[in-house]
């Protein structure tokens, strides 16, 4: 086994795709799909599985992931000084796009709020990076969608509230007014991504139940505020998964469609070791109840 493709893993699981890891790690996508075939030969459970149009890594993939990079980042370390070791008042938290704007005032008031020396680093991926990076330390919490047949081993996971997505357009658009995903077919949309299951592949799975063709997704954005801005000047429609990402400004310009089928409902979870470092016990309970009181409103 080389420790090529256990990299190659953590990139296809990181960026979503054998064709963005190819891109990340500079090398033909041939190359990748050889290294998770030679990887999945000494394995007999699957690495990954099938949902819509993306491959999913399975809890085998992400404990393979997380234990590869910690020998590759051992092999780089006798290269290089030994990073400093986490900062005892920096909360690292790993959560997804709409999770950093939904999760965002709750975590800084539980960790910072009376502690002048403490600071909050968070950063944004799709959850099949999040949780490997927990897995290897590189995040304390991690806040997003719980993976199919994800069973976490060495941490802990909560349901911190549930999300009902909803399709916007802005109001003049040809298809403000259907009524069904059914017509909404051929239209194109914008997403936030990379993301291994989010608010394209919720709908993605709401085309697939009723034996549709999937979505097309035109423009990918790196954040909520681009993609609204998009909806609100094109003909692109888009799904926002809860309501605080529209911010002050969308309502108006964008507008929920009035669909009698509902989107697929999903959770956003929270994860952490099972045994935290005492100064964020607190912080996780604060988060916990507040945003689980709030997300209920959102059910």
């Amino acid at each position: 086994m080389y420790l090529r493709h256990l990299d190659y893993l953590r990139l296809v699981i990181e960026h979503g795709s054998f064709a963005a890891a190819a891109r990340a790690s500079g090398v033909s996508q041939p190359a990748i799909s050889h290294g998770m075939k030679q990887l999945q030969q000494r394995y007999a459970s699957p690495l990954f599985v099938r949902s819509g149009r993306r491959n999913v890594p399975t809890e085998l993939a992400l404990r393979i992931a997380a234990q590869g990079a910690v020998l590759v980042e051992q092999a780089d370390a006798l290269a290089r000084p030994a990073p400093p070791r986490p900062e005892p008042n920096v909360l690292r938290v790993g959560l997804t796009p709409s999770a950093a704007l939904v999760c965002g005032p709750a975590l800084h008031a539980a960790w910072c709020e009376g502690h002048p020396r403490r600071s909050l680093l968070l950063c944004s991926a799709d959850e099949g990076s999040l949780l490997a990076g927990l897995q290897r330390n590189a995040f304390e919490l991690v806040i997003s969608p719980r993976p199919r047949a994800h069973e976490p081993k060495g941490m802990a996971c909560k349901p911190l509230y549930r999300l009902q997505p909803q399709v916007y357009a802005r109001p003049s658009h040809p298809l403000a007014r259907a009524k069904t995903l059914e017509q909404l077919q051929g239209a194109a949309w914008a997403s936030v991504g990379p993301s291994v299951r989010g608010p394209v592949d919720v709908l993605t799975e709401a085309f697939k139940v009723r034996r549709m063709p999937p979505p097309r997704v035109a423009v990918s954005c790196p954040d909520f505020a681009s993609l609204l801005n998009l909806v609100a000047c094109t003909d692109l429609l888009a799904v926002v998964p809860h309501p605080a990402l529209l911010g002050g400004d969308s309502p108006g310009r964008v507008v929920p469609l009035r669909l009698r089928e509902t989107l697929p409902l999903y959770e956003m979870w929270l994860f952490h070791p099972a045994a935290p470092r005492k100064a964020v016990q607190g912080p996780i309970q604060r988060l916990l109840d507040s945003v689980g009181s709030t997300g209920a409103a959102h059910r």
